[in-house]
């Protein structure tokens, strides 16, 4: 089950984004605002994932993929690991290019708050095959005949499910929508 919060607005607010051409919108279902999160995933391979321990957060840029809500990583290492070891909860953020001298109300981007976990594909290849399933097709690798690298190494396999998830695309009528799964 999940829930979804939209923040209200006064006629104040709405009239001043009506008259910038932004008509928000309003999200009846947790499984609309999900479809909306979904897709804002699919259309996207980069997020910046931040780990914590004893209280030193570390965000670093990674490429992703996903099935639906859960979001995958391969990974051959780093701290993120040592992070994770003590502290299962995370966060990321995905974000489109911005420049608000071009269109100050442009700016898209998602939030997400989770609980990760990570095993390598030696230690559970069942798991890792079912993973990459999901994984994205990419073109440049299969010319470059290195399609099948991530079978070929023991990569270390990030999962992240989320708890609750933050949209902003206010042109798409998307103001801070939330979603939380309960």
């Amino acid at each position: 089950m999940a829930k979804i919060i939209v923040p209200k607005m006064n006629e104040k607010e709405r009239a001043i984004f009506e008259n910038l051409g932004i008509v928000l919108r309003d999200f009846n279902t947790p499984e609309e605002l999900e479809e909306v999160i979904i897709h804002y995933l699919n259309t996207h391979n980069v997020l910046h994932l931040a780990t914590s321990r004893d209280d030193v957060p570390r965000s670093t840029p990674l490429e992703y993929f996903n099935h639906r809500l859960t979001v995958f990583i391969f990974s051959e290492g780093g701290g993120k690991f040592a992070n994770l070891k003590e502290n299962d909860k995370v966060a990321y953020s995905i974000s489109d290019p911005y420049d608000p001298t071009v269109d100050f109300f442009g700016a898209k981007g998602l939030q997400c708050w989770g609980i990760a976990k990570y095993f390598t594909k030696n230690d559970d290849p069942k798991t890792f095959a079912e993973v990459t399933k999901y994984k994205r097709p990419n073109p440049l690798l299969a010319k470059l005949g290195l399609d099948k690298m991530a079978e070929a190494f023991n990569f270390k396999v990030i999962v992240i499910e989320p708890e609750k998830v933050r949209i902003l695309s206010l042109r798409d009528g998307i103001r801070n929508a939330e979603w939380r799964r309960e």
